[in-house]
This record gives structure tokens, C-alpha cells and sequence, in this order.
């Protein structure tokens, strides 16, 4: 019985501490990459960021949602991750980034925006937060830049 009387505060504390958690919000602050590429012209470089963009958006969720080969610019929504999960509370939130991509003769720019989330620090149900978001981020334009630098074999 001393057991059952220790038990039961022993969880009420837990419950507490579980639900102390501080409400924080991402940055949405711009990050930007200027690649340069020797000997590539405007469209080959526009082909290459169409191509990264068919691999790098696997989700159903990302979508391209401009492009216009004139002025080289392609435009699209991508999404980073669950924030929480769907509950009986609430359908949960989602993480998202809008990504811009100028190309021209010699060079290319992609242009990473994430848009502002709230998430729960030190709560385990928390599954996203910002400093992931930001290693996301950062893989994400590396894997730009890897791609936009390949030279492409024409020969098949």
C-alpha cells in the first residue's frame, strides 16, 4: 500500500515535468547560396536546378510552383518535416521552406526561406525544431550545389 500511496505523486510529478516545456518559433530569416559555374550557359544551368528539383522533392508535399526559363527562376514549396503529430488533440503542424532558384550564364542562386513554426522545447512529443530544421536547410543547399556543378554527359 506504501507502494501504491509513493507511486501515484511519483507520477504526478512526472506528468508535470513532462508538460513544463517552453513554446519557441523558428527563424524564417532567408538563407542564400551564390554558386558559380565555369563555362555553363543560362539554360543548361536552368535544366540542371529542374533536374535537382525532381530529386530533391520527393514528398507529395513539396511542389514546384513557378518557373519561367526566360528569366531563369524557379520556384517552389518544400516540406522539411512533421512539427507534432496528428492527435486527438489537433491535426498537428508542419514544417515548410519556400526555395527560389535564379540561374544565369556562369552562375546560380538558390534562396532557402523557412517559414516561421511553433514547436515545444524539452517536450519529447516534440518532433521538429528549429536547429533540425537548420541542418535540413543546409543539406539541402549543399545538395544544390553539388548538383548544379555536374557536368552532364549529352552522349548516350
Amino acid at each position: 500500500m506504501k507502494r501504491v500511496l509513493l507511486f501515484i505523486p511519483l507520477c504526478f510529478v512526472l506528468i508535470i515535468l513532462q508538460s513544463c516545456g517552453s513554446l519557441a518559433t523558428s527563424n524564417s530569416e532567408p538563407i542564400v547560396k551564390v554558386v558559380p559555374v565555369e563555362n555553363a550557359s543560362k539554360d543548361d544551368l536552368y535544366v540542371r536546378a529542374n533536374n535537382w528539383m525532381v530529386g530533391a522533392f520527393n514528398n507529395a508535399k513539396s511542389v514546384v510552383q513557378f518557373t519561367d526559363k526566360e528569366s531563369g527562376t524557379i520556384t517552389g514549396k518544400y516540406y522539411l518535416s512533421p512539427v507534432t503529430a496528428p492527435s486527438q488533440y489537433g491535426p498537428g503542424s508542419d514544417a515548410y521552406a519556400l526555395i527560389n532558384i535564379q540561374v544565369k550564364d556562369n552562375a546560380s542562386k538558390i534562396t532557402v526561406t523557412p517559414e516561421s513554426f511553433q514547436y515545444m522545447k524539452g517536450n519529447m512529443y516534440t518532433l521538429y525544431n528549429e536547429e533540425k530544421a537548420q541542418a535540413q536547410i543546409e543539406a539541402l543547399i549543399a545538395s544544390f550545389e553539388e548538383e548544379i556543378q555536374k557536368k552532364e554527359s549529352t552522349e548516350w
